[in-house]
């Protein structure tokens, strides 16, 4: 719970604060300005799963920018796979079977964003012009999670941002038996899923592993998706939040091109709340300026 004391600290800040007189009550903070690691409220040295569709590359890379920048050491890896990156100026690339702590720790002293992985893979990719993280034409292969969490465990001021789940660019995700991969050190999960996809129609486009969404919905190829699908989706415990290690947050973070929030996200966000997620956040990735992507953050 927020309190009244910290809503009025920061009152020159927010554009709108509302307290329903519902239970359970929830704030909604709406900021002129706020970073993305300030809304999913990533803290120093956590380990942070990115899971289900809709920016997970784009978030988790856009993250290591801002704790970069306040001179934090944060590590952007997968579980699973993801493209390679262009590496910033301050970037380092390093592709290890078993990475070693120190040689980590080591590159760290000249490099202040770090992309880990086992192996870069040898066949070509297509590249895709328009995503906002600029990509070289290879996917790199993750590492396994109990790797991860030994590596965690040895370099404690840095914080992980690991890619633990895939959906080929689609809005929404029913996760496979395998699926996500989060390593049992995670303290903080994000669970995300595309706004742009409701009303769109049920296609393997839009939604990941549609023949499993038809089943689980009841409904033919084609059928509109709607808030209800969101909401099951992302609060149940065998699909969005799948896995979620016990003592871990879980953080749902509702993503769209436009800069204009969609007027689904509060309604959306009041049932997520309700759930295991201690806060929702809406979030427009692609938005110029950068510090005007996060569009509202709600909070229990």
């Amino acid at each position: 719970m927020v309190s009244l004391r910290r809503a009025s600290s920061v009152a020159s800040r927010i554009i709108q604060a509302n307290l329903p007189t519902s239970k359970p009550a929830h704030f909604l903070l709406q900021w002129r300005a706020m970073k993305l690691c300030q809304a999913l409220n990533i803290q120093h040295g956590q380990v942070v799963a990115f899971v289900g569709a809709g920016g997970k590359t784009t978030a988790a890379w856009q993250a290591q920018a801002e704790l970069a920048a306040s001179g934090e050491r944060a590590v952007v890896t997968t579980t699973t796979k993801m493209m390679e990156p262009v590496l910033p100026s301050d970037g380092a690339l390093m592709l290890a079977g078993r990475p070693d702590a120190a040689r980590i720790a080591k590159l760290f002293e000249r490099a202040s964003r770090l992309v880990l992985a086992s192996r870069r893979l040898s066949e070509p990719q297509s590249v895709n012009a328009d995503h906002p993280v600029p990509s070289r034409p290879f996917k790199l292969d993750g590492l396994p999670p109990d790797i991860l969490s030994e590596l965690a465990a040895r370099l404690p001021g840095v914080t992980w941002l690991i890619e633990a789940d895939g959906a080929k660019g689609a809005g929404l995700k029913i996760p496979a038996a395998h699926e996500p991969v989060i390593p049992a050190c995670a303290t903080l999960i994000v669970v995300m899923a595309h706004l742009d996809v409701l009303g769109q129609p049920l296609t393997e486009k839009n939604v990941h592993r549609v023949n499993d969404a038809m089943r689980l919905f009841d409904v033919p190829i084609g059928a509109p998706i709607t808030a209800a699908m969101f909401a099951r989706v992302l609060t149940d415990e065998a699909l969005g939040l799948k896995d979620t290690p016990p003592r871990a947050r879980a953080v749902a973070m509702l993503t769209q091109k436009d800069a204009t929030l969609d007027p689904e996200a509060r309604v959306l966000a009041d049932q997520l709340l309700r759930s295991r997620y201690e806060r929702v956040v809406a979030a427009a990735l692609r938005a110029e300026p950068a510090d005007e992507r996060v569009l509202m953050v709600m909070m229990r």
